[in-house]
């Protein structure tokens, strides 16, 4: 396989998932075998830095899911079941140099939890796209990207909360 194809073992069999172009701020990963649908990943911040885009985030579906919410047809499903998947991880190096995963919610489209083995294997499918994307040459670009894309909201978001907790201050 190509520098732009990964095979990913997982409970359920191997799952082939390929990097497109980069797209602005992401990768969208065609995936197949065991899974068919996409995965998108894009830069984001720190998990505890919000200034430090040296992070990477992998969505289930074909968009950023922090920005838009994939129709339901969209998501990812096992090749033998008919299910749609949501969720997201991120990949950051932590204090240290190792990396870490934070894993958020999975569910189905239906909003049920997938059974631990689904779980499993979306966890490996995200992480691997995200470690893929984290050691592209074009990270720079897809972090500096993600940070023009990203850095208004985080700067309304900490005006916001300097005032609210101002305000629950002077209470």
């Amino acid at each position: 396989m190509n520098r732009d194809s990964l095979t990913i073992e997982t409970p359920a069999g191997p799952v082939h998932a390929t990097a497109g172009p980069l797209q602005d701020d992401a990768v969208v990963f065609e995936l197949g075998g065991a899974m068919r649908g996409q995965v998108h990943v894009t830069g984001t911040h720190h998990p505890q830095h919000w200034d430090r885009f040296t992070s990477v985030r992998a969505c289930l579906g074909p968009v950023n899911a922090y920005q838009d919410t994939a129709p339901d047809d969209t998501l990812p499903r096992l090749a033998r079941g008919s299910s749609g998947y949501r969720g997201s991880l991120k990949l950051y190096i932590d204090v240290v140099g190792r990396p870490e995963v934070s894993v958020y919610p999975m569910e189905t489209a239906a909003g049920h939890e997938p059974s631990p083995k689904t779980a499993a294997m979306l966890t490996a499918v995200l992480q691997a796209c995200a470690e893929h994307v984290m050691q592209r040459e074009d990270l720079p670009a897809i972090l500096t990207a993600s940070r023009q894309r990203d850095t208004p909201a985080l700067l309304r978001f900490l005006a916001w909360s300097a005032a609210h907790h101002q305000a629950e201050a002077a209470r």
